[in-house]
């Protein structure tokens, strides 16, 4: 009668895929060692030509893998470009960006097989002020997820407001149709990174 660790290793045996003592011998007769003739040709192969990587660091020739942190850079560049952001002219009062509260998250560019791929995921606030009537109103810009995987069809762009007076009302409306200049201080950003 076997013992346990006979039949383990009989198991073994009968599998080919964890385990064999030797290659069967039918198997083996097509691996036997053959000498190689130094006077015959070699079959004519076409050249592969590598992919040249134009775009990336000059280490990186053959454009396989390379990836760039521009997430400074995206955080202060749209910090700039969103301070700059006024409120179409109304009759009532002027509207404009104050200062950009919130400006975090990630820039980077990619660099796989000679392609650049741009990718970016930010965070954006920015506080806005003015006067509607004589009155002080304020409020905010929110960008939640200026997202690449979303550009840019898919931005989603909010106005808050401080108060719920008629006033702010009122200016929440004026700052609505600020939208467009949002986006195109965004456009901005975006060619600005891909042209790094």
């Amino acid at each position: 009668m076997a013992t346990e660790g006979e039949a383990k290793d009989k198991s073994k045996a009968d599998s080919t895929y964890y385990y064999f003592k030797s290659t069967p011998a039918h198997i083996a007769k097509n691996y036997v060692p053959q000498k190689i003739d130094p006077n015959a040709t070699m079959p004519k192969q076409t050249p592969r030509m590598p992919v040249e990587n134009t775009q990336g660091s000059t280490w990186n020739r053959m454009g396989t893998w390379e990836e760039k942190d521009y997430s400074k850079w995206a955080q202060d560049r749209l910090k700039a470009l969103l301070v700059e952001i006024e409120c179409p002219k109304f009759s009532t009062g002027e509207l404009k960006v104050t200062e950009v509260v919130k400006a975090e998250g990630d820039a980077t560019i990619l660099f796989l097989r000679g392609k650049k791929r741009v990718g970016f995921e930010m965070d954006l606030k920015a506080k806005w002020k003015g006067k509607i009537s004589e009155k002080e109103v304020s409020g905010h810009i929110c960008i939640p997820s200026l997202d690449s995987d979303d550009w840019p069809d898919d931005i989603e762009i909010s106005v808050t407001i401080e108060k719920s007076d008629e006033a702010h009302r009122e200016a929440r409306r004026y700052m609505n149709t600020s939208k467009s200049v949002v986006m195109s201080k965004l456009k901005i950003f975006y060619d600005e990174l891909n042209k790094k």
